[in-house]
């Protein structure tokens, strides 16, 4: 669940990066997008942006955070100093936008202490919680790459909010931040009727957000993970055991065996993105899909399953997919 939300979240942060640089850092002007991975290391960014502040040059750093992360601060840190040093020692602004409270970060500054006490170093960055924003504050700003976010703020889920955010998203035609603020608002309406009133509100662009790459990009993100995970650890299992049977018989049976961990995987990892999708956008049917879920053994048929899941709009068109099984 995690590689799609990233992916939705770097689309949408580089759909516009001038809006979150003037949000984030007001005096700054957006010069260009980055790549987000360093080469000296795998590491990845949610977003890395040249900038200009007080006409000197920089850099603004931008991770969002869905869950809680113990390991954050460390890792913002080893960004910072290698993003820092494969662009010329430009200095980084590193800044954390937390869009639940159970995401939320330790405040800075991170400090690093010898055995007596003594500081070592201390790195300082932003932290953002959404939840202490004011929705009309957000508005007012008039940035469009933003609205996604509205309803996670601070008195965002109120009716003349959300009404605002889509207006204006489906005003200027950016379908796709619109499937995104659908997905975001996902987090923010969890209960009924609240979450179905919710997904009313787009009803009337359902077809068009279907052509939206978030709609078509970031489900076949979900279904490669499982993919991806079950070939990489069935064949490296399989390989293994065929080397050490030996010869042709036992690399065959090795790389049969890896075949069999690789659709064991695949299943798991879909089966789990399911749940993912079904407890955060219909709660109320969390038991029978899980009994049902459990009872597929068919990658394809999971698959299936997901983008019917993926396309409801209701949740008795959830319901359908996931009918009540006699107990």
């Amino acid at each position: 669940m995690a590689g799609a939300w990233d992916s939705m979240t770097k689309r949408m942060i580089g759909a516009n990066p001038e809006h979150f640089t003037k949000w984030l850092a007001s005096e700054a002007t957006f010069v260009a997008a980055l790549d987000i991975e360093l080469k000296s290391k795998h590491l990845y960014a949610d977003s890395l942006l040249q900038i200009t502040q007080e006409d000197k040059p920089g850099l603004l750093h931008i991770e969002v955070q869905t869950h809680r992360d113990p390991e954050m601060q460390d890792r913002l840190l080893e960004y910072n100093v290698l993003a820092s040093r494969q662009y010329d020692y430009l200095p980084v602004y590193s800044y954390v936008i937390c869009l639940l409270e159970d995401a939320d970060v330790v405040d800075p500054p991170f400090t690093r202490r010898f055995l007596n006490g003594e500081e070592v170093h201390r790195f300082n960055y932003r932290v953002i919680r959404l939840w202490n924003i004011p929705a009309e504050g957000l508005l007012h700003l008039g940035w469009t790459g933003l609205l996604p976010l509205v309803s996670l703020t601070n008195g965002g889920k109120q009716p003349e909010m959300v009404k605002e955010m889509i207006d204006r998203l489906a005003e200027a035609n950016e379908w796709d931040l619109l499937t995104i603020a659908r997905l975001i608002g996902g987090l923010a309406f969890k209960k009924e009727p609240e979450r179905e009133w919710f997904r009313k509100r787009f009803d009337m662009f359902q077809d068009i957000l279907k052509e939206s790459w978030v709609y078509q990009e970031i489900g076949q993100e979900f279904l490669e993970q499982g993919y991806e995970k079950g070939l990489e650890k069935g064949l490296e299992k399989g390989l293994e055991q065929g080397l050490e049977k030996g010869l042709e018989k036992g690399l065959e049976q090795g790389l049969e065996l890896g075949r069999e961990q690789e659709r064991q995987r695949s299943v798991q990892g879909l089966r789990q993105m399911l749940m993912s999708l079904v407890e955060t956008h219909f709660p109320e049917i969390t038991r029978q899909a899980k009994q049902q879920i459990e009872t597929i053994d068919d990658p394809v048929a999971l698959q299936t399953v997901f983008l019917k899941l993926l396309a409801a709009r209701k949740l008795e068109e959830a319901q359908d997919i996931f009918p009540e099984v006699a107990s």
